[in-house]
């Protein structure tokens, strides 16, 4: 596993601890596995970051910290990994999880073009205007295939994620292991 790569770029959990207005999170920081990267750690971190960051709400950061903080997984990972949904990716990311809502639920597909009109009333969803009013009677149609698919499309690449990672590690430590007894059967025994 490149840790010392990875490592590199961690912040300091010493300096994060004396961040003043932390509150009672100071304690809760200073746990050690939220910083080490190890098997459990960095599969967790990899569920609980790519589920959140399928979620469909702002500020996906803030569950993804919260659930690292719960159940004790790599907190730098499961945030960073929330940022696979940006504004680069937010079409894709929303096209797929609607169309996997919509499979679900048997309701008709919408293509890329209507996916993007979409995204475009939710800007004026909360007005007062009639155009908003209307955005939101168009909106009550496509919300459930909307939301259960982002959140199926969050367990599955969690899930997928967790998976991937477990498979990582395990086959990296085997290799490890297989090469290092390999050059010790190489290297010529010593005299004791």
């Amino acid at each position: 596993m490149p840790k010392q790569l990875i490592r590199r770029y961690l912040p300091n959990p010493e300096k994060i601890a004396r961040t003043p207005g932390l509150g009672f999170l100071k304690h809760r920081l200073e746990d050690p596995n939220l910083w080490h990267l190890n098997r459990r750690s960095a599969s967790g971190a990899m569920f609980w970051g790519l589920w959140c960051a399928f979620l469909p709400m702002p500020f996906q950061t803030v569950p993804a910290a919260i659930a690292a903080l719960v159940f004790r997984v790599n907190l730098p990972l499961a945030i960073v990994l929330c940022w696979v949904s940006n504004p680069l990716t937010m079409l894709p990311v929303i096209f797929v999880g609607y169309d996997i809502g919509a499979l679900l639920l048997k309701q008709p597909l919408l293509n890329m073009a209507e996916i993007s009109k979409l995204i475009g009333q939710l800007g004026n969803l909360f007005g007062s205007s009639p155009e908003a009013a209307a955005n939101r009677v168009g909106m009550a149609n496509h919300i459930e295939p909307f939301l259960l698919g982002m959140m199926v499309t969050g367990f599955l690449a969690g899930c997928l994620g967790y998976l991937g990672m477990n498979w990582y590690w395990r086959r990296h430590v085997t290799r490890a292991w297989l090469q290092r007894r390999k050059r010790q059967s190489a290297s010529p025994p010593t005299a004791t």
